[in-house]
Parts: C-alpha cells; structure tokens; sequence
C-alpha cells in the first residue's frame, strides 16, 4: 500500500532520517511524499490532487477545511519552524543578533537570496517592508520562485539564504549563521489533515498520530522545530 502524502518543504530534511523510522514501523504502507510550498499544495488540491493528507501552513489547512477539501476532525497541530540565515560554507559570517544588526547584514551582502513562493518568503518580503529595506535588497536581491534559497549561496548568485532553517539544511556545503533576532522572527506553524476522500483514511491517520510521537518529536528537535500542541 502507498500512502500519498503532500508536505510542505520545511519537513524535507528531518524526512530523511524520518522515512526510514515510519517504514521499520509500517513496512505494508510504504509513503509517498510530494514536496511543495504550501502554496503550491493549496493550488494542487484545489485542483483535484490524489493524496491522503496533507502537511502545511497552518492558514493553508484552515483554508482547505472550511471549503471542505480535508477532514476537520483529523486535523493535527505539527510543528513551528524558526526562519533563518545561511552562508557559503566558511564565509564570514554576519552578525543577526538584533534587529538593527540584521538590517545593517542584509544591506552589506552583495545579494540576499529568498524564494516568494515559501511561506518564509511571504514573511520575508513583508518584514523587509516593514524594515524600509525593500527597495535595495530587490534592487540586488535574487529571489526565486520556488526551491531551496542556500542553494544560489552554492552557485555564487548570493552571499545570504533566508528560509526556514531546515529547508536551508537541505542543501550541503552552507553553514547556519542562526535564526532571525527577536522583533524579525515569524515562525512558519505547520498543521496536518486527511483529504475528505482519502483512499486509506486509517491508515493515513495512524500516519498523522505517528507525527505527534516523542520519537518523531526528538527529530524535529534536531532541525530546529518545536512541537505544536
């Protein structure tokens, strides 16, 4: 049995170790996971995707509930994923210690790097408004339309990555500098729930309560996340 699952990026690089706890665990279901922004997940499901569940914003299930698209009642509160900062491995390393000490950072790099399509893009492109930043950081900025940021930090089209820093974590040869300071932090919350015509619904549930176990937990734990209650 394959169990098709649309997950937001974030939990991508916690996955790798993941995957082969669930299939030790459950070696009948075997899991199936499409990775997108949520975005792209809402949009997809909209438009009639196949799937069992789904892991996204937490704005992006309340969406997809109240037009009936998932199951209310097995809605399950996931993780908060801190976005962060990533440089080239053995870069410099900027100082993000305060507010004032990150704006001064992303105005010195020769490019910052984030993606619009992420939920830490959307964040990232309100604060930098809010910062009276924008206008400099487009000017130079090399924002992409979906994907792993850290990964133009690898082909020398930026010196700063912004993007939750598991998705960061996906890409090897970076180092991260930390999470955005206090007054600039936003962490993306992360919910879970069954599509209303989930081929295996029970099977996909036990998926769902897997997600809630300490071992899973301890995982999240290791790239940053936080369990939500």
């Amino acid at each position: 049995m394959e169990l098709t699952i649309y997950s937001a990026l974030a939990l991508s690089a916690p996955f790798e170790m993941l995957l082969k706890q669930w299939q030790s665990l459950q070696p009948d279901h075997r899991l199936a996971i499409r990775w997108h922004p949520s975005t792209l997940i809402e949009q997809e499901i909209r438009q009639g995707a196949k799937a069992e569940a789904i892991i996204a914003t937490v704005e992006t299930v309340d969406r997809l509930i109240e037009d009936r698209f998932l199951n209310a009642h097995s809605r399950v509160e996931v993780v908060d994923s801190p976005i962060g900062i990533a440089v080239k491995s053995g870069a410099p390393k900027p100082d993000i210690s305060s507010r004032e000490h990150l704006v001064a950072s992303l105005l010195a790099a020769r490019s910052v790097a984030w993606s619009e399509a992420g939920a830490s893009g959307h964040w990232f492109s309100q604060l930098i408004k809010q910062l009276n930043i924008d206008e400099h950081l487009r000017a130079r900025g090399t924002v992409i339309p979906a994907g792993f940021t850290a990964e133009q930090l690898i082909n020398g089209k930026a010196d700063i990555a912004v993007q939750q820093i598991s998705e960061l974590l996906m890409v090897p040869g970076i180092d991260i500098v930390g999470p955005l300071p206090p007054g600039t932090q936003q962490p993306i919350s992360l919910s879970a729930a069954l599509l209303q015509e989930a081929a295996y619904p029970e099977e996909a549930a036990a998926f769902l309560a897997w997600l809630k176990t300490p071992s899973v937990t301890q995982v999240f734990n290791q790239f940053g996340m936080l369990r939500r209650d």
